[in-house]
Formats: C-alpha cells, sequence, structure tokens
C-alpha cells in the first residue's frame, strides 16, 4: 500500500503511473513480438506433432487458470495488487531464459520441456493478470478508459508488428540454425520484459481498503453464472474462447508445415493481425464511450465469426493477409471492449477476484477448446484436401452459435449505470 498522498500529490502519481503504464506496455508488446508470437512455430521447429501442439497450448492454459482462483488471496494477504504484479512479471519474465536454453536438451526431451516452460511462463504471467486490470481500472476514469486503452493498444500493436518483423528476420537470418534463431529472439524477450516489469515498479497503487463483506467464493460465484449479468458475460466469452481456441493454436502449423511458409511469409500473415488493430482500435474506443461496449463486442464477434471459414477459399498470400486484416480490425474491437466491459461491471473492491474468476472460466474454455483441437486435428475428415481447413471450418461454426445464442442475453452496464458483481 502506498503512503498517504494528499489530493495533488495523487493526481501527479497517478498521471506519471499512466505514462509508465504505457511504457510498460510498449516493452511487454516487445516481448509479445519476439517470445509469444512465436512459441508455436519453435514447437514446430522441434518437430512437435499437431497433438503436442494442441497439449502445449491446452497445459498453458489450464494450469494458470487453475491458479487465477488464488490471485485474490494473494493480493489482499499481500495488502498490494502492486507487490503481486511485479513479482509475477519478474518471474515470468525469468522463464524465457530456459525456454531459449532448450536447444541445448536431447532432442527427445525438448517438446515436453517447452511445454513444461511455457506453463510456467503463462502462469506468472496470469498471476499478474488480474491484479494489473483492477489497478488500471482505479487508475483511469470511466468515462477515459476507452481512449486511453485504444490509445496505449495502438502503441502496442506497432511496437508487437516492429519486433516481430525483427523476429522474422531474425529466424530467417539464422534458417541454418534455426534453433540457435530461437534463443536469440526469447533471450531478446526477456529483456524486454524486465524493462516491462521496471516501469510496473515504479507505477502507484491507490489505496483500496477490500472488507470481508465483499469476498465471495468460488460457489456462491458458480451460483450466481447465470443470473448475474457478469456471469451472463462470462458464459459467453467463455463459450466464444472455447469455439475460437478449437482452431487457433494451429493456423502457425498450417501456414509453416502444410503451406510450407517461409519465416518472413509467416511474419508478414502474421502481423497485419497487429498492424490492423493500430489502425481500428481508437475507432473502437470513440464507438464504445459514445454506445457502449457490448453494442462493439456484438459487431465484432460477428464478424470474427465468419473469418476462420475464410481459409477455405483460398490459401494464397495476398488472400489470407486480407483475412488477417480483418481479424486485426474486429479482434481489436472484441478485445478492447471486453476488457472495459469487466471493468465496468464490477465495484473496485471485487473487481480483482472477479477478473481471476473470470480468467479462470475463460482458461479452462481454452483448454478444452486446444485439447480437443488436438485431438481432431488428426482425426477430423479432411476438406479440401486438409484436416486443419476443416478444423477451421468448426471453429467458425461454433463461434456463430456463441455470439447468436449466448450475447443476446447480457445487458449494456454502461448504459444503466449499474454494478454488479
Amino acid at each position: 500500500m502506498e503512503a498517504h498522498l494528499s489530493k495533488q500529490q495523487e493526481r501527479s502519481a497517478v498521471k506519471k503511473s499512466l505514462r509508465y503504464s504505457v511504457k510498460d506496455g510498449v516493452a511487454f508488446a516487445a516481448t509479445t513480438g519476439f517470445g509469444d508470437n512465436y512459441i508455436n512455430p519453435f514447437a514446430v521447429a522441434l518437430g512437435a506433432s499437431a497433438f503436442q501442439i494442441g497439449l502445449l497450448s491446452a497445459a498453458s492454459q489450464f494450469f494458470p487458470s487453475l491458479a487465477q482462483l488464488k490471485v485474490a488471496d494473494l493480493a489482499e494477504r499481500f495488502g498490494s495488487r502492486k507487490k503481486v504484479i511485479v513479482r509475477s512479471v519478474f518471474i515470468h519474465a525469468f522463464m524465457l531464459l530456459p525456454m531459449a536454453m532448450i536447444p541445448c536438451l536431447p532432442e527427445f526431451v525438448r517438446v515436453y520441456a517447452l511445454i513444461g516452460f511455457c506453463t510456467l511462463y503463462v502462469s506468472f504471467a496470469s498471476f499478474a493478470g488480474p491484479a494489473w486490470g483492477s489497478l488500471m481500472a482505479n487508475l483511469v476514469p470511466e468515462r477515459k478508459r476507452g481512449a486511453f486503452f485504444s490509445r496505449r493498444g495502438r502503441l502496442i500493436s506497432l511496437v508487437t508488428v516492429v519486433s516481430s518483423f525483427i523476429a522474422g528476420y531474425l529466424l530467417q537470418f539464422f534458417k541454418k540454425q534455426a534453433l540457435f534463431g530461437f534463443t536469440v529472439i526469447f533471450l531478446i524477450a526477456m529483456i524486454s520484459r524486465y524493462t516491462s516489469w521496471y516501469f510496473l515498479y515504479r507505477m502507484y497503487e491507490p489505496p483500496l481498503e477490500v472488507k470481508r463483506e465483499h469476498y465471495f467464493s468460488t460457489g456462491e460465484f458458480l451460483r450466481r453464472l447465470n443470473t448475474g449479468n457478469f456471469g451472463k458475460f462470462v458464459i459467453f466469452h467463455s463459450c466464444f474462447s472455447f469455439a475460437v481456441f478449437i482452431a487457433s493454436p494451429f493456423f502457425p502449423v498450417f501456414m509453416l508445415r502444410d503451406l510450407g511458409f517461409s519465416y518472413i511469409t509467416y511474419t508478414i500473415v502474421t502481423t497485419t493481425v497487429p498492424l490492423a488493430s493500430i489502425l481500428a482500435v481508437s475507432y473502437w474506443g470513440r464507438r464504445a464511450d459514445a454506445l457502449g461496449n457490448r453494442q462493439i463486442i456484438r459487431v465484432c464477434s460477428i464478424v470474427i465469426s465468419v473469418l476462420p471459414a475464410m481459409w477455405l477459399i483460398s490459401q494464397q498470400v495476398y488472400f489470407l493477409i486480407i483475412i488477417q486484416t480483418l481479424a486485426g480490425i474486429f479482434w481489436a474491437g472484441f478485445n478492447l471492449c471486453s476488457s472495459n466491459f469487466i471493468y465496468d461491471s464490477v465495484i473496485p473492491e471485487k473487481r480483482t477476484r472477479c477478473i481471476a474468476y473470470f480468467n479462470t472460466f475463460n482458461g479452462f474454455s481454452i483448454c478444452a477448446g486446444n485439447l480437443l483441437g488436438g485431438f481432431l486435428a488428426t482425426h477430423i475428415p479432411p476438406l479440401l484436401g486438409y484436416q486443419l481447413v476443416a478444423l477451421f471450418a468448426l471453429s467458425s461454426f461454433l463461434r456463430i452459435i456463441a455470439s447468436t445464442l449466448l450475447l443476446k442475453r447480457v445487458k449494456e452496464i454502461r448504459k444503466l449505470d449499474v454494478r454488479v458483481a
């Protein structure tokens, strides 16, 4: 807990913290570009099967989701959300070191070492998430959230694009020693994450008193899951994530293994998403502030639902870039407004716990989608000569069901000015 400040000092501390938050986001974007975006390509380079890649994605969701149940308790025990954030991020950054060293291990253990280290890597990142979301919701006024997070998101997307391109170039440069190239980019990602940690450490944490009356157990949350508006949003988002992640881990596999893309071509196609989001996120932020978050989520989820099926039309690079451009535009709106919807839906004292429970259910759904996708990737009948294309079509169908049937049960919070938990 920060020392008591005067109102003027607190305003100054908040302004500085928001600037630090932008710098933290930029540094973390470099970690994403050099590290996170190349974990699945690393698995492909190590010779992982489709099932192992599904297992990689599933394990890196299941255990972090389970750990989320204790994040709010940790924050309350430490008496500080910031302590949870900085300690988790420090270890999160460190876990990139053993991942970078995997090529030094015997071949028969490399894939499973990646699964283990990646699970720990994502777990420590997930510890920081709810506390960070709660802290930022306190620092950013409600009426300015769309504008602030869209501006921050635009910078993050730009740095993600640039760092991903550099990482792709480095991998292409080390093509004859591809695994060494992954070691290089993961070490750069580690340095970037420690830079992010430095700015997080310097942020101000407003006082927040969590009383016993604000506590509610997982069981109590489950009992209200289908009655409260926030619970209905959790159901929608979790089901939508399940449908998305049936296919999501396998787009890199399809491009690198089945279509034979080079790392540069793969990078061009994948970085189209954050590049497009740079152009779109400010628009979505303004529209969300004016119309509410639910309306934007509805439009974006419908378009996102159709995108995997478009991979059936053509696998030409130029057509895939068009698909990825649409993905960047509409995922930007979906992700921005989903986060803001959660911030709007719960009171500050319950926010850390609600975000943690949301992450738990969403993570379990992603894990289930990954496992099912990993199984179906080798068992589903081929479509247009590819099993993964059939998987993309199935993902599209399930997304449409979730976006049309489940989202209509959720009400807009901001317009009604209601607080629920």
